[in-house]
């Protein structure tokens, strides 16, 4: 039977390969890295044309290739540089690299006198959303003096009253799979629709909870409000973030957009052919993790964070 390559583990390799070239780690430690094995490692290099130097049992080196640069090259070109940029800046040819092909297809193809990439680099980032919330007579929970990702630094230490307790809601995004160019702009554009998301499914009654209903209605101004809002019980049914806070009728409000980060590991790139660009080849489903924080002496979340998904399609990018 002939043998034929798996499209994760040689992406695996190609990370491995990578990590030779520019930490100039061994074969071990830059297989070890990309959850790989060294024998994996010699055996798709050697498909993939890569030339090993140095003797079994030392830490194993290898001649580069121009396909150890098939990946930046790519990248560059998806993000603006033209294919002679790219090349120039990774010390190669545009003619070399028009004879590389990756993942069984070639990695450029000329269309109008031009080089044009053939593949379409996708990055996994981590992304966060935060904001305040606000009850139905419009007062903003805790102290609303600092929110987000800095609310506990030093440098807003002075800004935060003593008497209040600071309140807020997070949501982050892990394993986001984007082409965009920075984990922020990603961020911005997706924003209104993962804002959406998180409102429907902590706003939204449906639990059932009769001894909050009834705490609430002990309160005369809760108890109006209710009145007015057709919420008299039965039946009991609350909101997640009714049920989070205790508080009866709070929404979120004041979505802010707080630090987008990127996986250090460049082996969160999978760069998807521009064929396979359509369809449910390119539907993603992750998790938005809620929380709300609290800050006081020390910053802590309470109670567990909730979960729910985001379908989304990386063809609304582009």
């Amino acid at each position: 039977m002939v043998w034929k390559p798996n499209d994760e583990t040689q992406n695996r390799v190609l990370y491995a390969l990578r990590l030779m070239q520019s930490n100039g780690w061994g074969i071990e430690r830059s297989a070890k890295v990309a959850k790989t094995t060294r024998r994996s490692v010699r055996k798709y290099g050697k498909h993939l044309g890569v030339k090993f130097k140095g003797k079994e049992g030392t830490a194993l080196q290898f001649v580069g290739q121009p396909i150890q640069k098939i990946e930046d090259f790519l990248i560059k070109m998806h993000y603006g540089s033209s294919a002679t940029q790219a090349a120039r800046e990774l010390k190669t040819t545009v003619r070399t690299m028009s004879k590389q092909n990756y993942k069984g297809q070639p990695i450029v193809k000329k269309e109008n006198g031009r080089w044009v990439s053939q593949f379409i680099p996708e990055e996994k980032i981590v992304m966060q959303f935060y904001g305040h919330i606000r009850n139905p007579q419009g007062n903003i929970l805790g102290g609303n003096n600092v929110s987000g990702p800095s609310a506990a630094s030093s440098k807003n230490k002075n800004k935060r009253n003593p008497d209040y307790m600071e309140i807020w809601w997070d949501a982050f995004v892990y394993d986001f799979g984007t082409t965009f160019a920075t984990p922020g702009e990603a961020q911005q554009f997706w924003k209104d629709e993962i804002v959406k998301v998180i409102k429907t499914n902590m706003e939204s009654l449906g639990i059932q909870d009769a001894n909050l209903m009834k705490a609430f209605s002990t309160n005369k101004t809760v108890a109006k409000q209710m009145a007015n809002d057709s919420r008299v019980p039965p039946p009991y049914t609350v909101s997640p973030i009714e049920q989070i806070t205790e508080r009866y009728g709070v929404i979120l409000q004041g979505a802010k957009v707080g630090t987008a980060t990127t996986y250090e590991s460049r082996s969160n790139i999978n760069l998807i052919p521009k064929t396979d660009f359509t369809g449910k080849k390119i539907n993603r489903k992750v998790d938005i993790q809620f929380q709300v924080s609290y800050l006081g002496d020390a910053l802590k979340s309470y109670p567990a964070s909730k979960k729910f998904p985001f379908k989304y399609s990386l063809a609304d990018e582009n």
